[in-house]
Parts: C-alpha cells; sequence; structure tokens
C-alpha cells in the first residue's frame, strides 16, 4: 500500500511540475508576442498601442499596424474591426453542422494571410516565417518578437 501511495504523490508531483513549467512556457511566450506587437504598435504610431497586452482585444493594435489586406485582387479595409469580429462570426459559425468545416477552413486561411501579411511588412522571409508558425505555432510570438525592430519593407 505504501508504494502505491507514493507512486500516486509521484505522479502528482511530475505532473505538478510540467504544469508549472507549461504555464511559465505559456506566459514568457504570451509576453514575447505582447510586448512585439507593442512595440511594431509603437513604431507605426498606433494609439493605444498597450491594448497589445490584452488578451483578445489585442488584435486591434494588429489590425491597425495591418491597416488592409489585399486577397485575390479584394481589399479589406479597418482590419482592426474585421480582426476583433472574426472571431466571434467564427464562434457563431462553429455552432452550425456542416458550416462549422467550411468556417473552420476559412478561419485559418484567414488568419495565415494575416499572419503572412503581418511578417511580409516586416521582413524578408515571410512565407517561411508563416508555414513555420503555422507548424510549430509557438514560433509566432517570437518572430512577432524578433520582428519588432525590423523596418517596414512593404506598405
Amino acid at each position: 500500500m505504501y508504494m502505491i501511495e507514493n507512486s500516486i504523490l509521484g505522479f502528482f508531483a511530475v505532473s505538478g511540475f510540467a504544469l508549472v513549467i507549461s504555464l511559465l512556457v505559456a506566459a514568457g511566450l504570451y509576453l514575447l508576442f505582447s510586448y512585439g506587437l507593442y512595440r511594431l504598435a509603437e513604431r507605426t504610431r498606433v494609439d493605444h498601442s498597450w491594448l497589445a497586452f490584452i488578451p483578445y482585444v489585442q488584435y486591434y493594435p494588429l489590425g491597425k499596424i495591418l491597416r488592409e489586406i489585399r486577397i485575390c485582387g479584394f481589399v479589406i479595409p479597418h482590419m482592426e474591426w474585421v480582426l476583433l469580429a472574426a472571431p466571434l462570426v467564427y464562434s457563431l459559425l462553429a455552432l452550425i453542422p456542416f458550416i462549422n468545416v467550411i468556417a473552420s477552413i476559412a478561419y485559418f486561411i484567414f488568419y495565415a494571410i494575416v499572419t503572412y501579411s503581418l511578417f511580409n511588412k516586416y521582413s524578408r522571409y515571410a512565407l517561411v516565417m508563416t508555414i513555420v508558425s503555422f507548424i510549430l505555432p509557438f514560433f509566432f510570438p517570437i518572430f512577432v518578437f524578433t520582428i519588432r525592430n525590423n523596418t517596414l519593407i512593404k506598405k
């Protein structure tokens, strides 16, 4: 009986340690992304650039940095509002059977384009950074942090 209790305690100790490490890594990545976005917003003179530190609301400065996106000749203006509305619209569409699959694909493609557009404005390696960010998502905040001081390449 004593060995079983020790195994259970050991399991919880290892699990707790892994949880703490995971939370520290997640917090570090969040801070990298928020600070990188904040610096990009400051450098592009976005009002209320401090919003980059507030989850979900950080889409507003991201949209202000992007301004507009061109997709197949179609221009999406006011990206700050589109980026704020997109998760809400997706959440509603995800509740409808069959449409949820189409909405998921469209949402994924939309955010791939947004990610590429951000990286394309500040890096010559936008395609590589976008692909790596979608294969290994923890690289996205690292990339945003690394481009924070880059000069604007494309408007």
